[in-house]
């Protein structure tokens, strides 16, 4: 371990000269070790009449000489012994700097104390100190000190409120921090930043309320303060609900159209809350005033591809590529699945091709082949991607589940299997291989080479949700084992909560286990947010044993019109008839 800045050499070159004269004090040949930026001088009365005799010339030598040879214990203690006995501040400043580098936090504290003892006037010193009884859980011995530095910032005062948070966030009494914030906001009734500190911290410590009441009190005081905003509609989405949240920011929004950054908070929160309109509705408004922003521009066209409205999408991303936004090959990989949603093979084709390299190059050459099949051109996809390049395991693993894909779509599962057992001979412990395998296994009605397949991918990854929810189904749907499969796919649920795919699962086995108003509601919820026909099937079934066949029939041709390919959707309106 090698201090990161020893001004060594320079001081050497000081000490050299002086040591023959041997009476020049300390406070002298300090002054080239002072930090970059440290224009904090130290009064001359307040420096010692200490000489530099050959014993602290010695000392001196052999602490710098230690860090510089990754012996830090040794540079520490010599040069807290050194600060102890000459009382010059600047070596208890660097005594300071070396022990917070060598991680000797002990050390480190009492040596920030010689410098504020010996230089009360350093504000770098008291924030130190202050940093570093705040680590060791003493607020109560830190407080005079925050004191002091509030006091003494003038124009900076709330700047350094503005800093209290990432100074005493990791403390564990959260209490006790907001104790202490509020008592250091006291004398500040008017700064808008010492109720923003005092919010920061009762939000740590779970008192919601308390810090709403704060922040409300910083906006008032400064109406439009973003940050303040910022951190309003932070506290109102803590709920069960985003609706506050949504709600204030809207009217704030209005209010104050120009705030860019709420904008773009909100319009990120509308992303996560998967309201992909409205999210695209505030990038717009953004890029309205950053017309030039790829990245905006980006954010607009992918959330275009996610309401499928392509042709904004397509213009949005190729507006990226004539500003020269950042991975043009990503933006080209995307225009490439609008033509293919839009089945024009020959287009995505063009722009997948288009793809030169980086990480969209194999998935681009993968989607070709994946073209070329659904053209029942099964061997020229295949032939494509053997073709690949895999320089990384991950890149084999890929081109291996590519090839298992092709063969499964076109219905030749034997196929599918076999190339997939025979990845995993190079990749044998592969969870991504396994589980493909699994799910080939299913469609051979090999439920015994399903389950051991399945089981190897938990045993492999504990936290593989997906695993526990097929194993967990496929239980469920093909076999009397309920019990069992209800165990597995609450583990999942468990592990991905929100999952509709998985919530379907349960609501499947709760079907099975003959828990119909249950299973109604877990699939409503599974249904509302991913309306897939494989869940508008089992929908429709819990409702058609309820006795609601009309509800059920309505769901079930509705899907049906939307996805007329689905055979899950086929099979159960053949299964059904009026």
């Amino acid at each position: 371990m090698r201090f990161r800045r020893i001004p060594f050499w320079s001081m050497l070159l000081v000490l050299l000269p002086l040591a023959a004269a041997a009476a020049t004090p300390v406070a002298q040949v300090m002054d080239n070790g002072a930090e970059d930026g440290d224009t904090h001088v130290v009064a001359s009365d307040r420096l010692p009449p200490q000489e530099l005799s050959a014993k602290v010339l010695y000392q001196l030598l052999l602490a710098e000489i230690a860090g510089q040879r990754d012996r830090p214990t040794l540079a520490v203690s010599t040069y807290l012994e050194l600060a102890r006995t000459t009382h010059d501040p600047r070596i208890s400043q660097r005594a300071t700097e070396v022990a917070l580098f060598a991680r000797n936090g002990k050390a480190a504290l009492e040596a920030s104390r010689l410098w504020v003892t010996q230089d009360p006037d350093s504000d770098r010193a008291r924030q130190t100190l202050s940093g570093l009884l705040v680590s060791e859980g003493k607020l109560s011995e830190a407080k005079p000190y925050l004191e002091q530095m509030l006091a003494k910032a003038g124009p900076q005062t709330g700047a350094l409120f503005m800093t209290l948070h990432s100074l005493l966030y990791r403390h564990q009494d959260k209490a006790a921090v907001q104790e202490l914030v509020d008592a250091l906001a006291k004398p500040y009734p008017a700064m808008p930043e010492a109720h923003y500190a005092k919010a920061l911290a009762a939000l740590d410590a779970g008192h919601t309320d308390a810090a709403l009441a704060s922040i409300r009190t910083a906006n008032g005081q400064r109406p439009g303060w973003e940050a303040g905003a910022l951190l309003q509609g932070q506290i109102l989405s803590q709920g069960k609900s985003d609706q506050p949240a949504r709600a204030y920011f809207t009217e704030f929004l209005q209010k104050y159209p120009a705030a860019q950054d709420v904008r773009l908070f909100f319009a990120r929160m509308l992303v996560d809350g998967k309201d992909f309109p409205g999210a695209r509705q505030q990038f717009e408004a953004i890029l309205k005033a950053a017309p030039d922003n790829a990245d905006y521009t980006m954010a607009v066209g992918l959330l275009s591809i996610q309401l499928q409205d392509f042709d904004a999408a397509e213009k949005y991303l190729q507006t990226v590529l004539k500003l020269g936004g950042r991975e043009p090959d990503t933006v080209r990989f995307y225009l490439g699945q609008i033509r293919e949603e839009r089945q024009d093979w020959a287009g995505a084709a063009q722009w997948y091709g288009a793809v030169e390299s980086g990480d969209q190059f194999v998935p681009a050459r993968m989607r070709i082949a994946a073209m070329l099949a659904r053209q029942n051109r099964l061997q020229e996809g295949r032939d494509l991607l053997h073709s690949l390049p895999a320089e990384t395991p991950e890149q084999r693993v890929l081109l291996v589940q590519a090839d298992g894909q092709l063969l499964g779509e076109a219905k030749k599962y034997k196929e599918a299997w076999d190339v997939l057992a025979e990845g995993l001979k190079k990749v044998p412990d592969s969870a991504d291989l396994l589980y493909d395998r699994a799910m080939m296994a299913e469609k051979m009605d090999r439920l015994d080479l399903l389950e051991t397949d399945l089981r190897e991918v938990i045993k492999l990854k504990p936290e593989h949700a997906h695993a526990y929810n097929a194993l967990g189904f496929t239980l469920a749907d093909r076999t009397t084992r309920y019990q069992e499969a209800l165990v597995l796919i609450r583990k999942a649920v468990e592990l991905a909560p929100g999952d509709p795919f998985i919530i379907d699962s349960l609501g499947w086995v709760q079907f099975r286990l003959g828990q119909f108003d249950e299973a109604a509601v877990t699939l409503k919820d599974a249904f509302g947010r991913q309306p897939d026909p494989e869940i508008a099937a089992h929908l429709g079934q819990v409702l058609w044993a309820q006795g609601n066949k009309d509800e059920a029939r309505k769901i079930w041709n509705t899907n049906l019109q939307q996805h007329p390919d689905s055979d899950a959707l086929r099979a159960v309106v053949a299964a059904h008839p009026l």
